[in-house]
């Protein structure tokens, strides 16, 4: 898998992440190291653009959730308690993670792991920058 970095401005700076190539056992390594230094260089706010992925795996899927973790860390129960009850509730999604135009075979994959419950996913580039908000 091909991974790509640019920055996009909407309200707030947005690292754009473009995936091509499945995103299976054999890229997530990558992925997730990639991830990680963007976060450690103070990347705070990314959009992964998934329109080049035909093929995701639930090693990818996990990477997606492990870099959600990274711009989200845990905070204290209480937060805890009231994201999860968000997530259940529909009312919560992710303010830092936004996911672009996944293919139909990706998309399928992440609403049946409930990817799509707390992490927006957007189909228009300018409308998805334009949700961060933090």
């Amino acid at each position: 898998m091909e991974i790509t970095f640019s920055q996009a401005q909407g309200r707030v700076p947005v690292t754009v992440m473009r995936l091509t190539g499945d995103f299976d056992y054999m890229s997530a390594d990558a992925f997730d190291a990639e991830a990680k230094k963007a976060v450690q260089n103070g990347a705070k706010n990314f959009l992964i653009d998934l329109s080049g992925v035909p093929f995701m795996s639930s090693v990818g899927l996990r990477s997606l959730y492990a870099l959600y973790d990274m711009v989200h860390p845990a905070k204290s129960e209480q937060e805890q308690k009231a994201v999860h009850q968000g997530v259940t509730s529909g009312t919560y999604k992710a303010p830092h993670l936004k996911l672009l135009k996944p293919t139909d075979r990706v998309y399928e994959s992440m609403k049946f792991v409930g990817l799509d419950l707390y992490v927006d996913v957007y189909f228009d580039e300018p409308e998805a920058l334009a949700a961060f908000t933090q």
